[in-house]
Formats: C-alpha cells, structure tokens, sequence
C-alpha cells in the first residue's frame, strides 16, 4: 500500500476524549460517513504540538487520519468551529454534553452516522448563541425528537398505536415503550402508559414537524416543559435500555436556574470534556400521571 493509500479525509464533531499515556489522546469522533471513530492524536497535549488545540468535546473539525493498527493516527487538523461559546456557560455546557452523549449512544455498531452527524451539528451550533437569544430547552427536546425520528424510532402522535383511530384533542395517553400515543379507549393497552395532556401533545407535534430555525425562541412554560422533558427522557431510556450519566448534570444544572444562582461547589462542575422564529407561547399543563389499574 502506498503512503498516499494510508491516509484518509474526514470531518468529524468531537465527542469523546481521554488522556494516553504521557502526551497523547484518544478522540472518539463522528463523522458524517463513516460512523463513529476512536482515533489518537499523538504528542497532542505536548505545549509545542504540531498539532495545536481544537480537538476538545464539540468541536466541529476536518481530520487527515493514516490508518494504524489499533487507532488511526490524526495527523493534520483544521478547525470547522470549536464552539467556544458552549464552554463558557454552564447551561450551554450541560445541553449540549446531553446531545452529545445522545448521539454518542444512538450510533453504537455500525449506524448510519449521516443523519445524527447533521442533526448533532445543527444542535451545538444552535446552543453556541449567547444566552438568552434562544430557547436552549426548546433545541435539545427538537433534537430527541428528530434523533429518535433518524434512528427508526418516530413516536407516532397523531394515531393511537394501539388501534390506528385518529387522537383526538384529550384523554388520551403515551407509552414511552410502545413509543406513541393512545387514544382513551386503548390507554391501558400499553406498557407503561401514563397520561399526556392536550399542551404536551401539541408541543411534540409542533417540535416532530418543524425544523430546528422554527423552534429557537420557542417558549413552553415550565410545567409543560416538564412533562415533554419527562415523556422524551423515558422515550429515550426505554430504547438503549440505560439512563444517560449527563441527565444527572443536566438536572443539577436547572434545578440551579430555577432557584436562581448560588455558589458552585468543586463537584458541581461540568463533565470533561439562520434567524430565530418570533417567540410562541404554548399554555400550561399538568406533569404526568401513571394510568390507574
């Protein structure tokens, strides 16, 4: 095999990186084509790198790689964009270590990789605004959705899953599981079933159908939000059979926005590593409620 032969293109956003050895690091990278790839930048962390910085968690960057026999060796960068915004508020940094680990997860083995590397780049790109110029909430509850809808596993919110019928308006449920809605007839049908109210399932539907510049600025009250928050996370759960080690972060982190600020202790701190659309107000709704017996 020629030298020329050895060597390959690629863009890739960063998900993932750990220290090897003295000076070295293993970047776990997706990529738009060839799926998820664990590579090593050698003497990476060295002050005189040839290499220099932008390979941190989120950066979007193009990747030269020769192939080598345990990792493929990075041997030229060139930073698309490092996202430096999302490093420098806590809340942009817990959105979008969630997004990240989503894809993270979803493209185990050998997904298809193109969707998610398109919708993760939107994502982060969406989350790097300075605060308060988007609805960050809004971005990471669109991005479930249509992460969800790429992989295969859409809930369906317009007919019951259970008996094909069209949902009306009210009294109808959702089963994370099953991954849809039921109408009140079949409600007990599924696995899991809790109640939806009328204003979670309007939010879903408008997040399924619109693109990520049409949600922006969208604005969901915080006990609606809530329960979208809750019926997605329990969606997500149910399909890679595990919780995400970010939810927790992710949590503490607004839980501390709805209190207001306060002191940050050592063990709070973050994990390693087009125009908006005018603001839409959605009224408020209970939080879910299991289905009696």
């Amino acid at each position: 095999m020629s030298p020329r032969a050895r060597l390959y293109k690629t863009e890739g956003i960063v998900l993932r990186s750990m220290d090897l050895g003295e000076a070295d690091r293993v970047l776990t990278v997706l990529t738009p084509r060839l799926g998820k790839l664990r590579v090593v930048a050698k003497g990476i962390r060295r002050p005189r790198s040839r290499l220099g910085g932008g390979l941190e968690p989120f950066s979007d960057v193009q990747l030269v790689l020769a192939i080598g026999r345990t990792f493929d060796v990075v041997t030229q960068i060139a930073i698309e964009d490092p996202h430096l915004g999302l490093r420098d508020d806590l809340q942009a940094t817990a959105e979008a270590w969630y997004l990240v680990e989503l894809a993270d997860r979803f493209c185990e083995g050998n997904a298809d990789s193109h969707g998610p590397f398109v919708l993760l780049a939107q994502g982060l790109a969406a989350l790097d605004a300075p605060e308060g110029a988007i609805a960050r909430e809004a971005v990471a509850r669109w991005f479930e959705l249509h992460l969800l809808d790429t992989m295969g596993f859409r809930p369906e919110l317009t007919r019951c899953i259970e008996c094909g019928a069209e949902i009306e308006p009210t009294g109808n449920a959702f089963s994370p599981v099953a991954g849809g809605v039921l109408g009140p007839e079949c409600a007990h049908a599924a696995l899991g079933a809790v109640r939806i109210s009328p204003g979670a399932l309007k939010v879903l539907r408008h997040l399924q159908r619109s693109e990520l510049t049409e949600v922006l600025r969208l604005s969901i009250p915080r006990a609606l939000h809530r329960e979208v928050e809750r019926l997605l996370h329990e969606t997500v759960s149910a399909i890679l059979e595990r919780e995400l080690r970010t939810r927790d972060f992710l949590d503490e982190v607004n839980t501390r926005k709805a209190v207001g600020p306060g002191p940050m202790a050592p063990s709070d701190a973050a994990p390693s590593p087009t125009a908006p659309s005018p603001t839409a107000a959605i009224p408020e709704a209970a939080t879910p409620e299991p289905l009696a017996g």
